[in-house]
């Protein structure tokens, strides 16, 4: 009986050989992970503000739920690694084999693997949090995967107001010191399945078995589980704190899974907007298909004869006039001169003068966040998907813009950019729509930059027989808010709210210095010179510190003008967003063709406005003399925001005081932006 026994408990042990070294693996695993949280929600965010305000409210829930998920990976490699034991056992008819050895050990190094490779990811999707105050996604590594992207990386960390390079360091001995503690473990948790020779175990000297080990992870798992999904709950929190690993199963099952719009409320959705169209267009001179079939695209609008026999459009596009598209880099409508009378001095002199001569909308936002949203949302017309990367995730859909209707018009269409266009993969989506792009990272500077472009323009643009568009896109007042120029050590250690003073200051000059280059040029005077910004940035106002954290006016109401002949001067208050910007082009240019666009033509002189835009869990809304902000997708529970259309620096929020045009405007933004994101996935 003895010998039966001693065999029974033997073969038990091999099968569960496996755990001497998992259980430990897994912990070391956990401690490391327990590092990284420490390191991201203590920290500061490379602004300079906490990254959360309650740290001590999110790093318990990290913690468990880093150990749920780790305990949830130990399980089951534990149990198809005994299971695959349990079979060659059986074929061999014997339990302790090399075969079962061999499996024992496969398994642990895949399980380190597994592990390895997630742990690196963990750091940066921490990091791609501190920035950009959203989740590492597939789209965002597709987006930001060039070898150029390592350069702009280098600046974003040399600048960081934490502790400057520190993710290399973390990087760099992650993977180590995880196998540093995951070897004291091993020392510390006495071997289970030893041959066993009861006076020789007796003398091992462990502190904790393996049986003792196993069950305080599972006491310790249940008091995970009830403190995160019973005792202290939170959404949001939870979002926050989602693990890489759940990041990955998002991206691949649920997220590929959804559904979208069906074709019916594709059409219902699409009426809906239809009918808002023409109420805040104000005219009857285009029309939408009146098609009655599910394949009719709602989006689809046609010039009427009326407005194709208007004289003013036949003489715009007999005069076949130039454009200049001029945008400027995280240039906000807080730090702009001419929207801010009081701002003494300004850093915008030289454009504050230009508004003076121009059509100015004092409240212009943009549609998508960071400068991939503002630029594709102003060319297409249509606000940024609110859930997909979309510079990389739609890549492969058909969308037509105002540069490609210009080039099928008989336009040559060139693309400036003073950052490379394929950092953030806008290089795929130009191509599809200029006839050329310019670029060289010896020109990243806006002085350079705008040399480069006049001297093109002068010397090669000008000078063919078609009438040209040229998009420009300036570089130096980007974060960190220190690549202009000739900038002192002293301008350079100023806070942030100092420093991009200094830097719009500096592509003020340079803009200056560009359209006085050209401004004598006989063609000028046929040429439309459109000034405005990408988007704005938020430095702390409304609470928010990162580029993706909302949609207040800090990183969405941008400057807007409008310069050339026959452009009455003047201010408008109208809401406007990028998406007008499409359709204002094409009606200077005379040209009135079927399109997709959601936004309005400024120039219209009558009607009300509409500004919409998608940002990260976040989307906006300007209608009927009010501005909604709310997280996105919509949610009960969730407080939105809700100010004046006049507040432009959003200092009183009306929500409790008008909660009847809350629901209102919840319901229009949301039936614009689900019909918008289906739009975007269906391409035109």
């Amino acid at each position: 009986m003895k010998k039966l026994l001693f065999s029974i408990q033997k073969n038990a042990g091999h099968y569960l050989k496996p755990l001497e070294k998992w259980i430990p693996l897994s912990l070391a695993v956990w401690i490391s992970h327990i590092f990284l949280r420490i390191l991201l929600i203590f920290r500061m965010d490379p602004y300079g503000f906490p990254f959360v305000s309650k740290p001590d409210w999110y790093i318990f829930h990290a913690i468990c739920l880093d150990f749920l998920w780790i305990a949830n990976t130990l399980v089951v490699f534990a149990l198809f690694t005994i299971l695959f034991m349990k079979l060659f056992s059986l074929k061999t008819k014997n339990p302790v084999s090399s075969k079962t050895n061999l499996i024992a050990k496969i398994s642990l190094t895949l399980g380190a693997l597994f592990h390895g490779v997630l742990l690196p990811f963990t750091i940066l999707d921490n990091e791609v949090q501190r920035f950009l105050g959203s989740h590492l996604s597939f789209g965002l590594l597709n987006t930001y995967s060039d070898t150029s992207s390592v350069i702009m990386f280098w600046d974003y960390v040399a600048n960081d107001y934490s502790v400057p390079f520190l993710q290399f360091f973390v990087l760099a001995l992650i993977l180590p010191f995880t196998y540093g503690v995951y070897r004291l473990l091993c020392l510390w948790i006495a071997p289970f399945t030893k041959e066993l020779d009861p006076p020789k175990d007796a003398k091992l000297k462990c502190k904790i078995s393996i049986p003792k080990a196993a069950m305080a992870m599972l006491i310790f798992y249940i008091l995970s589980y009830l403190f995160i999904h019973v005792i202290w709950t939170g959404n949001a929190r939870m979002t926050k704190l989602r693990p890489v690993v759940s990041l990955v199963y998002h991206e691949l099952f649920t997220k590929s899974n959804s559904q979208g719009l069906t074709p019916k409320e594709y059409k219902e959705y699409g009426k809906t907007y239809q009918k808002l169209w023409q109420q805040i267009e104000g005219d009857s001179l285009w029309a939408f298909s009146t098609k009655d079939d599910t394949s009719a695209h709602p989006l689809y609008r046609i010039p009427t004869e009326k407005l194709l026999q208007s004289k003013k459009l036949q003489e715009q596009r007999a005069q076949k006039p130039n454009f200049i598209v001029v945008f400027l880099e995280s240039h906000r409508g807080l730090n702009t001169g001419f929207l801010n009378p009081d701002l003494k001095p300004s850093p915008t002199p030289f454009f504050d003068s230009l508004a003076q001569y121009s059509r100015v909308w004092e409240r212009m936002h943009t549609s998508g966040l960071p400068t991939t949203g503002g630029l594709l949302s102003s060319h297409t017309g249509l606000p940024h998907h609110s859930k997909l990367s979309q510079a990389t995730d739609l890549a492969h859909v058909s969308i037509p813009s105002y540069a490609s209707v210009l080039k099928d018009s008989g336009y040559t269409t060139h693309y400036f950019s003073a950052a490379d266009p394929a950092w953030d993969n806008l290089g795929v989506w130009m191509a599809k729509w200029y006839n050329a792009q310019h670029y060289d990272r010896t020109r990243e500077d806006d002085s350079t930059f705008f040399i480069h472009t006049a001297s093109y323009i002068l010397d090669t643009l000008a000078k063919q027989e078609a009438p040209f568009l040229t998009t420009i896109m300036t570089r130096s007042n980007h974060y960190p808010f220190n690549f202009a120029a000739g900038m002192t050590d002293e301008d350079k250690q100023k806070p942030l709210i100092e420093r991009i003073n200094i830097t719009m200051n500096y592509t003020d000059r340079q803009l200056a210095r560009f359209i006085r280059s050209i401004q004598n040029e006989p063609w000028f005077q046929n040429t439309y010179l459109i000034v405005l910004a990408d988007h704005g940035f938020p430095l702390g106002e409304n609470g928010v510190s990162t580029m993706n954290g909302g949609g207040f006016s800090n990183a969405t109401w941008i400057p807007f003008l409008v310069w050339g002949q026959g452009i009455q001067t003047g201010r408008d208050t109208v809401t406007t967003a990028q998406i007008d910007i499409a359709p204002t082009i094409l009606e200077l240019a005379g040209i009135a063709t079927p399109n997709y666009f959601m936004g309005h033509n400024l120039l219209r002189g009558f009607g009300s406005g509409l500004s919409l835009g998608a940002y990260s869990r976040v989307a906006s809304i300007g209608l009927d003399g009010y501005r909604l902000i709310t997280k996105y997708p919509l949610s009960d529970g969730n407080t939105p925001w809700l100010f004046g259309e006049s507040d432009t620096h959003q200092k009183r929020d009306l929500a409790t005081e008008q909660k009847e045009k809350i629901k209102v405007l919840q319901e229009t933004l949301d039936t614009l932006i689900q019909f918008s994101d289906y739009s975007l996935e269906k391409g035109m």
